[in-house]
This record gives structure tokens, C-alpha cells and sequence, in this order.
């Protein structure tokens, strides 16, 4: 298993579990050069060369110093948590450290308890909850990881 830059069809490859809910990461990126660049340059793929894509990770950029995190996971991924901890835990500090991020922020959807402790695994801090913010009107949890 390694961790590669994104091609595009990578998004249309993953086979996300049954209960994925709404809009993804996938919505934002459409078919086009510009798309295609950023997802190269700002996501990573998590390939098995027997299981395919186990997940994608990437951000998205806010403004200078400041992005959100975002995931697709399959179900196979969630099986290997730990080896998938230390991927994105590595992905985060290269974030952080050669890309000049001090604040990397992400949602939970509130109630999805497992991305609530992984998420905290993963050095976010609960910063506040916003309602109605998810793309069917779900209430989200927000989650922030600030470089010290």
C-alpha cells in the first residue's frame, strides 16, 4: 500500500460505503484542467495494488495559512485504521511543515461517533458546532489542528 498524488479519475474510482451521505469532496471538482491541477497537487491517494483506492485525502485552501481537510474513505480503509492513522498523520505534518499551513480544520457530521474519535486521534481540537451547515441540512461538528 502507498500514498500517491491524486489523478482526477481517482474520485470516480473510489467505492465509498453504502450510508456516504450528500455532497463529497468529489462536487467540488469538476472536469476541467484547473481541477485536475489542484487535485494532483492537493490530495492524496491511498492505493493497495489488490484492494484498488482505499482512500483520498486532500485540502482545500481558505486563504493563505488556513484550509480544510477532506476524506473519502472506503469501507476496506476504516478496516486498516491504523495503518491509515499514520498515512494521514504524515500527510498532516507535510501540511503543515512544507506547505506552510498553521490551521487545518475539519467537520464532522454530529453523531458519527468513530470520525469523532479519529478525528481527535488525529490532534483536532472541537472548536464549535454549527447547525444546518451539511449539504441535507445536518448538523456538523467543527475540528481545528493549529500549528504551535
Amino acid at each position: 500500500m502507498s500514498w500517491r498524488d491524486t489523478q482526477y479519475e481517482d474520485l470516480h474510482r473510489i467505492v465509498l460505503p453504502g450510508e456516504s451521505s450528500g455532497a463529497d469532496a468529489r462536487d467540488l471538482y469538476p472536469d476541467t484542467e484547473e481541477s485536475r491541477a489542484i487535485l494532483f497537487r492537493d490530495a492524496w491517494t491511498w492505493e493497495d495494488p489488490h484492494d484498488g483506492i482505499l482512500a483520498i485525502v486532500g485540502i482545500s485552501c481558505m486563504w493563505k495559512g488556513v484550509g480544510v481537510v477532506w476524506t473519502l474513505l472506503t469501507d476496506k480503509s476504516r478496516q486498516r485504521g491504523v495503518a491509515l492513522t499514520r498515512g494521514v498523520l504524515r500527510l498532516l505534518g507535510l501540511l503543515h511543515r512544507e506547505r506552510g499551513y498553521w490551521r487545518i480544520q475539519a467537520t464532522v457530521e454530529r453523531g458519527d461517533e468513530t470520525a469523532r474519535l479519529w478525528i481527535i486521534h488525529l490532534g483536532f481540537v472541537y472548536e464549535g458546532t454549527m447547525v444546518a451547515y451539511g449539504p441535507d441540512g445536518e448538523t456538523h461538528d467543527m475540528y481545528a489542528r493549529v500549528r504551535g
